[in-house]
């Protein structure tokens, strides 16, 4: 057993005889870095009594409140601490950023706006006041007042002079990534995002100073070239779905070509996942956390390719991409849409997965790859048998799985659900709660509002470890991909036992994965619909059809297992892309002043 720290133990008996605010502000630090956070929190609210004008302590609890996910007792505590601080920014930031979290939107504007009146000049906080976007939406209407007030101050951003730089003591946030589930071509908007990050952060360079996009795709081929080195970033090489998106890649690539760096950020988690990523390459390294330092060791990694893999889900790797520290800059599916950021050349997708016209949708030259842009390896699948009873789901009830995170169901889509539950009245639908509570809340009244049918056949799980969520699709007749974003991991995640996936093929990547994947594996008559009426006609005809999806359900489960995982195709394209590109770059072709 391990002794206890001996400098804690004194603490505790000092705290028994000293009244002190330093006393307990002392301890509460030292058992937060134990992780023994509720005796912290008690130990700041004893402080809190004796001095509750110091703004150290509410500072200090709100911290450890945010970090078990006591969001609500957090609020009042920053903007106490608002009170007593009326020049801190960097609090009012946060609070902005928490009403986001919850779904209170006036609020968050509110606070950014107070945040930006102190530091009217900050280039930050103006992104943080305008990129107020819903995480889920009380309506169409809103989703569009948002990003309207968003699109005009952009423009308006753009044309002041000189652009502000970032305030780096003020939290940051992911701005432009929930613009992605709302079916529009974002590509205008992200560059100009990417223009303005990019002079704010990237060395004082414009982007017309900078490497212009390649006119055309490398030519695949004999490139001839030494070994080169290729990076791969992120800030989620963990237990998280984006490293399974790119792990089987980054494993399989030949390593007589190749010289694999699995590049951290600094605050990055680390598990067995991350471990045994970090295994199968030459080299891996943590970036130090200022964005100076870590650009700067970015370029020491001499790089001939940087591949971020999910660019636009982490702020810090965002403001990294505003910098070029390989001669090829490139990104993926990870976030399936543009970074619209000037320095990025190259957006790796798949050519089953991505419309004629895809190329108007990225500032990116798009490399179309074979097949789908994944190589899902099957042994990160682990089958787990459960039935319905562990649960607690009705074992004779027609079961719809939508398993999402709330977030991204469209308004759009409680118009179908509303049009399935009329017609199978005696059916449930399956969703699974947000880890917010009021978001979980802000949904089911939005149904309540604008589906009402389908409102009382709702079934809201508990959220759950991975491998029930795996089972859990195989306990459900029909799975429903939402409209605008749908599956991407997730399919590979829950396909494999079989249960059909009903989908709507839309105009973007985000939209189009099933399908492109029905396509792949050559189901003969998948339920994929061009329309929203379509996709209810098809879901509610498979739902009273048991004899034809169980026969689906076989040819799902055995074609997906023999088609759709281990796809070398995709490796080896993306080792031909990586290696002409490089060689391109190497004879100064795709790049001009």
């Amino acid at each position: 057993m391990k002794e206890p720290d001996p400098g804690l133990r004194e603490l505790v008996r000092r705290r028994q005889d000293d009244h002190s605010v330093e006393s307990r502000l002392a301890l509460a630090k030292r058992l937060a870095a134990a992780r023994d956070f509720n005796a912290a929190i008690l130990c700041l609210q004893e402080g809190l009594h004796l001095a509750p004008e110091d703004p150290e302590l509410w500072s200090q609890l709100a911290r450890l409140l945010l970090a078990v996910g006591r969001y609500g007792d957090a609020i009042p505590c920053l903007i106490r601490l608002a009170e007593l601080e009326p020049a801190n920014a960097a609090c009012r930031t946060e609070l902005g950023h928490l009403f986001r979290r919850v779904g209170y939107l006036g609020d968050a504007i509110h606070w950014h706006g107070e945040a930006l009146a102190v530091q009217p000049d900050s280039l930050l906080l103006h992104l943080n006041h305008l990129f107020v976007l819903p995480l889920v939406a009380e309506s169409p209407q809103q989703i569009a007042a948002c990003r309207e007030r968003c699109e005009q101050g952009l423009r308006a951003l753009e044309q002041e002079q000189p652009f502000h730089d970032f305030d780096r003591e003020v939290a940051a946030i992911c701005h432009p990534y929930y613009l992605i589930y709302h079916d529009r071509n974002d590509r205008e908007l992200l560059e100009i995002y990417g223009r303005l990050i990019t002079r704010a952060l990237g060395h004082g360079q414009s982007p017309e100073q900078r490497p212009r996009l390649p006119g055309a795709l490398p030519t695949p081929g004999d490139t001839s070239i030494p070994r080169i080195r290729i990076g791969f970033l992120s800030g989620f090489f963990y237990n998280h779905s984006n490293a399974r998106a790119f792990d089987g890649l980054i494993l399989h690539l030949n390593r007589h070509r190749f010289e694999v760096v699995l590049i951290h950020l600094a605050t990055s988690p680390r598990d067995a996942v991350s471990a045994r990523l970090e295994a199968c390459c030459q080299e891996v390294v943590v970036l130090p956390a200022p964005l100076d330092a870590a650009s700067a060791r970015l370029e020491e990694l001499r790089l001939d390719l940087l591949f971020y893999t999910d660019l636009g889900m982490h702020p810090f790797a965002t403001m990294l991409a505003t910098r070029r520290a390989a001669p090829v800059q490139a990104t993926g599916w990870g976030v399936p849409q543009t970074s619209g950021l000037p320095g990025i050349e190259y957006y790796v997708s798949g050519d089953l997965v991505e419309p004629p016209e895809a190329q108007e949708h990225y500032s990116e030259t798009l490399v179309r790859l074979p097949g789908l842009p994944c190589c899902y390896r099957s042994e990160a699948i682990e089958p787990l048998e459960r039935d319905r009873n562990y649960y607690f789901l009705p074992p004779d009830r027609p079961l719809w799985g939508c398993l999402h995170r709330l977030e991204k169901l469209h308004p759009d889509f409680d118009l179908a659900l509303e049009a399935i539950a009329r017609a199978v009245p005696d059916s449930l639908f399956v969703f699974v709660e947000e880890d917010v509570p009021s978001l979980t809340s802000l949904y089911l009244d939005r149904l309540a509002r604008s589906a009402p049918t389908a409102r009382e056949q709702v079934v809201m799980l508990s959220r759950m470890d991975w491998p029930d969520f795996l089972a859990l699709a195989g306990c459900l007749d029909v799975l429903l991909d939402p409209f605008h974003f749908g599956s991407g991991i997730t399919l590979y995640e829950t396909i494999h036992t079989g249960t059909p996936v009903v989908t709507l093929e839309g105009r973007f990547l985000r939209s189009r994965f099933v399908a492109a994947a029905y396509r792949l594996i050559e189901v003969e008559d998948p339920p994929v619909a061009a329309t929203p009426a379509a996709y209810v006609e098809l879901a509610v005809a498979l739902m009273q059809d048991p004899q034809r999806r169980e026969l689906l359900r076989q040819e799902i489960a055995a074609k997906a297992k023999a088609r759709l995982y281990d796809r070398f195709d995709y490796v080896r394209g993306f080792e031909d892309f990586a290696l002409a590109a490089v060689a391109q770059a190497r004879s100064g072709e795709g790049r001009s002043g």
